[in-house]
C-alpha cells in the first residue's frame, strides 16, 4: 500500500513537471544590430552577418579619414633627434590640429606621407644634405610614429601634453547655463 501511494505521488509529480516543461511557441522580433542584419538579408537578399555590418560602418568612417589634412611642421628640419623626448610628436607627423583625437589609421597614414616626403634616400637623390646616422631629422619622424602607434606610450605622451587646455569655468559663468558652459570641459577631459 505504501508503495502504491509513493508511485501514485511520484506519477502525479511527473505529470506536473511534464505540464510545466511543455514547449511554448512565441514570436520573437529581432532588435538592434541583429535586426539591422535581418533587414539587410531580407531586403537585399544578401547574407550579411553582424561582423560584415560593422566592417561596412568602419569603411564608411574611413572614407572620411581618406581626406586627411596634414599640417606641415615648420621647424621639422631643425629638430634635434637626440632631443626627441621634448618634441611634439603630433606636430612632427602633421597631426597637430587633431592631436589626441587622431585614430590609429590617421597616425599610420600621416607617418606614411611623412616617410614618402622626408625619407633620407629621397632627399639625397634630390641633392639635399643628409645628416649622418641618427643625426637626421628623419629620426624624429620615426620616434614620433613609434610613440604614437603604441597605445601605452601614446597614453603616457597624451597625459603630459603641453597644449591641453585644463581651464574650468567659474561658478558664476555656470549659473545661467551649466551644460553650455561645461560641455567643452567635459569633452576635453573625457579622453
Amino acid at each position: 500500500m505504501v508503495l502504491t501511494q509513493i508511485l501514485h505521488y511520484y506519477a502525479s509529480e511527473v505529470s506536473l513537471i511534464l505540464l510545466f516543461t511543455a514547449s511554448v511557441l512565441c514570436q520573437v522580433e529581432p532588435v538592434g544590430r541583429w535586426f539591422e542584419a535581418f533587414i539587410k538579408r531580407r531586403n537585399i537578399n544578401v547574407s550579411a552577418s553582424f561582423q560584415e555590418l560593422e566592417d561596412e560602418k568602419e569603411l564608411s568612417e574611413e572614407s572620411g579619414d581618406e581626406e586627411l589634412q596634414l599640417e606641415e611642421f615648420p621647424m621639422l628640419k631643425t629638430l634635434d633627434p637626440k632631443d626627441w623626448k621634448n618634441q611634439d610628436h603630433y606636430a612632427v607627423l602633421g597631426l597637430g590640429h587633431i592631436r589626441y583625437r587622431a585614430a590609429q589609421k590617421q597616425i599610420k597614414a600621416a607617418h606614411k606621407a611623412m616617410v614618402l616626403k622626408h625619407h633620407p634616400d629621397k632627399r639625397k637623390a634630390a641633392g639635399e644634405q643628409i645628416g649622418e646616422g641618427d643625426n637626421d631629422y628623419f629620426t624624429c619622424i620615426t620616434k614620433a610614429y613609434e610613440i604614437l602607434s603604441d597605445p601605452v606610450k601614446r597614453r603616457a605622451f597624451n597625459s603630459i601634453d603641453p597644449t591641453f587646455d585644463n581651464s574650468v569655468p567659474s561658478k558664476s559663468e555656470a549659473k545661467e547655463n551649466f551644460f553650455e558652459v561645461f560641455s567643452p570641459v567635459f569633452e576635453r577631459n573625457a579622453r
